[in-house]
């Protein structure tokens, strides 16, 4: 069911720091149909390689066992609407495509402002019941890896094009050199690649533990991210922070060479600065996690004494606290995905449920699992009298 690196996923390395580790933990997406179904549980070790600075998770699970049948559907997200339809708008004005191909496109959430824009779009998503979704949209979407061993099927169906762009999906590929040799394969002569990954810096500021987990096999410094674009062939240019997911870098990597703006270099020199591509700040962060799993585990013992504990946002965030936070207590999971809804938490079998059963049975405590999302959530439960917990950076009661 899975396998343990031995050596670097990027720079095949073999000088890797364990930086964080849970015993036992199960899938973070793997929502049970039903309550007392046995959980399969797989460590979960994060490494920092000294030699590229990529951090990565060492456990990789078989790919089709991930991502086969997926219960996330982005476009039942408001604020992920929202952001992608900035983005499409961000990519029209910066890079003007006419043909783009988007890796982990989920239900088509960017593809469908991309095709009202008039671009060709291509998608790719390895999930079946999610590019379902997508194709019933009349979208033009594949449900296979994106990788060497489909680069044939790939380039007969879309050939060359202008633009790759994946937002938060090339973490989730095993083999990231294949990735993105398949691209610089698809991409024509003067093609661009744009990457949303969840950035390093901001899990070390926010301790962000909440979000390692083994869907995301890779986790990027602009540094890093450097080291491997350029090891494939391509040269990043722009570089920015962006909000989404609590903090996440965008890059523009163009074939071939190509000198890096202003916005590159100000974020190089804020990493050599803030030490962050170091073993010594990987280290603190492993600290500052276990504490924080401890601090909010305990508190939230205690509060449930005194009344019900609930938690809003059934993510990946939520299986991970629950489950390593051994968070029992906890009686209900609040989510407005379809998707999710009427079924049970991973590892901890906690029941998932609509936001109007929580409009009309509320508790007294909500721990705030979704915290990226806490003012969008507190703003739909204006009647809400109870105390929203949030766990991060810090241990908050609102």
């Amino acid at each position: 069911m899975f396998t343990t690196i031995e050596k670097c996923r990027v720079c095949s390395s073999n000088d890797l720091h364990n930086v964080f580790s849970l015993k036992s933990i199960p899938l973070a997406g793997d929502f049970k149909i039903f309550q007392n179904t046995k959980d399969e549980e797989f460590p979960l070790d994060l490494l920092f390689c000294e030699k590229c600075k990529v951090v990565q998770i060492a456990q990789t699970i078989d790919l089709n066992r991930l991502f086969n049948t997926y219960a996330f559907s982005s476009s039942t997200i408001p604020s992920l609407v929202e952001h992608f339809k900035n983005y499409a708008k961000w990519i029209q004005s910066t890079i003007s495509p006419k043909r783009v191909l988007e890796v982990g496109c989920n239900d088509g959430i960017l593809l469908e402002p991309l095709r009202e824009m008039g671009i060709e779009t291509f998608g790719v998503d390895m999930s079946i019941n999610i590019g379902d979704l997508a194709r019933a949209k009349g979208l033009n979407v594949l449900s296979i890896k994106f990788g060497t061993e489909n680069l044939k099927q790939l380039k007969d169906w879309a050939g060359q094009v202008d633009l790759i762009t994946a937002s938060n999906a090339f973490p989730h590929n095993d083999d990231p050199n294949g990735f993105l040799s398949t691209a610089l394969e698809l991409l024509n002569e003067n093609g661009a690649i744009v990457l949303e990954v969840m950035y390093a810096g901001s899990l070390q500021d926010g301790i962000q533990w909440d979000t390692v987990y083994h869907e995301h096999l890779h986790i990027h410094s602009l540094a890093s991210l450097i080291y491997l674009l350029e090891l494939n062939g391509f040269s990043v240019t722009h570089s920015e922070i962006v909000p989404m997911h609590a903090g996440s870098l965008r890059v523009i990597a163009r074939k071939g060479f190509h000198p890096p703006e202003p916005s590159t270099l100000r974020i190089l020199a804020n990493e050599e600065k803030t030490n962050l591509n170091t073993l010594s700040a990987w280290k603190i962060f492993n600290k500052q996690s276990l504490q924080s799993i401890e601090v909010v585990r305990d508190k939230l013992e205690e509060l449930s004494k005194n009344g019900r504990v609930w938690a809003y946002g059934a993510s990946g965030r939520a299986t991970m606290w629950l489950n390593a936070g051994e968070m029992t207590y906890i009686e209900g999971v609040v989510d407005a995905s379809p998707l999710r809804a009427g079924r049970f938490m991973p590892g901890v079998s906690t029941p998932i449920l609509s936001p109007s059963e929580f409009n009309t049975s509320a508790p007294e405590y909500v721990f705030v699992t979704a915290w990226n999302y806490l003012d969008k959530i507190v703003a739909q439960h204006p009647n809400f009298t109870g105390k929203w917990i949030v766990p991060l950076p810090e241990y908050r009661e609102l």
